[in-house]
């Protein structure tokens, strides 16, 4: 049976009781967090078979992780645990509007530090998933990971999809950021952007969309928040969907649950890197209830919690 393979951080968001900034909040409640795991957590919700590749330390914090995505039936059987690197933290302050602040806690982290062998057993069919974002490559050691299991992953025939969710934050250096980021994105079939990423990775190219086509790109998503999301082809079609109207009051997750439905919706279509051009694909119903799915997750606090399936979806956005 095919799989969707998420990998990158795994890690703790501290979330703020309240609106307010990091100065001002005095209360952080404790949830499971990480832009992968959220990605994993919301495909396994829409009903396909979902696996978590990462590492946390051999703390508290590690066994909470594991404990609530193994709760929401992702396979955890390849997150491994150290006892000499800590679990990554997080602290997220939520304003009026359900924008975030984060402040990271994640030097020497577990997640960080992944390493091929960590993955040995990993093996890959055409048909299954790669999914992975920037966040966990900020490392040699977890960059040569990556690239380990992309590897596999193409001769195998299986979907590689990207999403640069740029944190600025957490790279000292912004060229280092966009040099990892292109590199990356040449190894994807399909690739997640924000609207307001573009600009930082492909510079002031006349058409930004058009410039990240290249190397294994085929499906180009792009959200624009409450505005809704385009999906452009490398052949030129275009599909458009202009969001729904919801009572937002957290938007942590809500492009990761996007592009957990998207993907999951892809790997339902029986995508895989040689079709996605085919006809047979509905990009524009696939679309759709991805913009859905990330508008539902705002109306509740936190990603994880707040993710729905698509009985619960379809219910509450219309």
């Amino acid at each position: 049976m095919n799989k969707i393979y998420c990998m990158g951080e795994l890690l703790i968001d501290f979330q703020s009781e309240g609106n307010g900034s990091l100065k001002e909040t005095d209360r952080f409640v404790k949830k499971a967090g990480g832009a992968p795991a959220n990605v994993c957590v919301q495909a396994k919700k829409l009903g396909c078979d979902a696996v978590y590749l990462t590492k946390v330390g051999a703390d508290g914090f590690g066994d909470f992780l594991v404990a609530t995505l193994e709760s929401e039936g992702v396979d955890v059987s390849h997150i491994g645990r150290s006892a000499d690197l800590n679990t990554s933290l997080a602290f997220v302050s939520i304003r009026e509007n359900g924008e975030r602040d984060f402040s990271f806690y994640r030097t020497m982290t577990a997640d960080l530090y992944i390493e091929p062998a960590d993955f040995e057993d990993v093996e890959f069919s055409k048909g299954d998933v790669l999914e992975f974002g920037s966040v966990a490559l900020a490392t040699d050691t977890a960059r040569d990971t990556h690239r380990y299991l992309i590897e596999k992953a193409v001769k195998a025939g299986t979907l590689i999809c990207f999403d640069p969710n740029l944190r600025f934050n957490l790279w000292k250096d912004p060229e280092e950021l966009r040099k990892v980021v292109k590199e990356f994105a040449q190894y994807a079939d399909v690739i997640k952007v924000g609207k307001d990423e573009l600009e930082f990775i492909v510079g002031d190219a006349a058409d930004r969309e058009k410039a990240l086509f290249g190397g294994s790109l085929k499906v180009l998503a792009v959200t624009d928040g409450s505005k809704g999301a385009d999906i452009i082809l490398a052949d030129g079609r275009r599909f458009e969907c202009t969001g729904y109207k919801v009572k937002a009051v957290d938007t942590t997750g809500a492009g990761d649950s996007f592009f957990g439905a998207l993907i999951a919706g892809l790997f339902k279509a029986g995508a895989k890197p040689e079709n996605l051009l085919e006809d047979t694909i509905d990009y524009g119903k696939i679309l759709d209830f991805a913009c859905k799915c990330g508008a539902y997750t705002t109306t509740g606090y936190g990603a994880i919690p707040s993710m729905g399936n698509r009985e619960t979806v379809d219910k509450a956005v219309r």
